[in-house]
């Protein structure tokens, strides 16, 4: 399990966390948590406390983070209208990949701080 800590990813997100001054190691957990509900229940804690960051495709091409609760799903229409945008499409795999430099079900809530030119929504639920 220790082999995830080397993994190129994980290091960069802690180096991030570090940097933006969050204290703490990452919690390896024993099996895939796909869903926000699989990482709440590996955690023990209720799936409104896990962060879901959803990327999507504005309409000028650029990528819009919308991070949420696990509890709560993004409301589409009602990010666009307050983004004064048409609306917003669905980010495909590569889109992502090459947006952000993870993997879908794999951007962390942070992946915007070392990408300017993304916005981002963070939905008061949370």
């Amino acid at each position: 399990m220790e082999e995830v800590l080397a993994n190129p990813s994980v290091i960069r997100v802690t180096a991030l966390l570090k940097e933006l001054g969050c204290k703490g190691e990452p919690t390896i957990l024993s099996d895939s948590a796909r869903t926000a509900l699989d990482a709440a229940n590996a955690l023990g804690i209720e799936v409104g406390q896990v962060a879901s960051s959803i990327v999507f495709k504005l309409p000028s091409g650029t990528a819009l983070l919308v991070i949420t609760s696990g509890r709560h799903r993004v409301d589409t229409e009602l990010v666009a209208k307050k983004l004064g945008v048409e609306k917003l499409h669905r980010a495909d795999a590569d889109f992502v990949k090459e947006q952000s430099g993870f993997s879908i079900g794999g951007v962390p809530p942070v992946v915007s701080a070392t990408h300017q030119k993304w916005r981002m929504y963070n939905l008061s639920s949370m």
